[in-house]
């Protein structure tokens, strides 16, 4: 099963979906793949992933002190019915974040 996503631009991707993940409804098929669409363009899904990233990263950085490095990690799955969703491990959305204080209080 193979999923189209299209840009604002008309241009469009084709992802491979795995085994078992499409919606059921197939609305084109061509040759050996079966394709469906995506309800959603890629630029749309980013704005969505900029904005869980936003989310986490403000109130990080409004701390009394601010951590020098953030590592934020997060898998993407592209779907059919949801565009680009953050991905989930275990029933829960895996989000994993790093925070690094190399410097010491006082900035000495």
């Amino acid at each position: 099963m193979y999923l189209s996503v299209p840009f604002e631009d008309g241009e469009t991707f084709v992802v491979e979906l795995p085994e078992g993940q499409g919606s059921g409804v197939i609305r084109a098929s061509r040759g050996e793949g079966l394709i469906e669409y995506s309800a959603d363009t890629f630029e749309a899904g980013m704005a969505r992933v900029r904005h869980v990233v936003e989310a986490l990263l403000e109130p990080l950085t409004d701390l009394p002190r601010s951590p020098d490095r953030i590592r934020a990690e997060f898998g993407l799955r592209v779907t059919a019915e949801a565009g680009l969703v953050v991905a989930n491990g275990s029933g829960d959305a895996h989000i994993a974040l790093e925070l690094e204080w190399s410097r010491r209080e006082g900035g000495g």
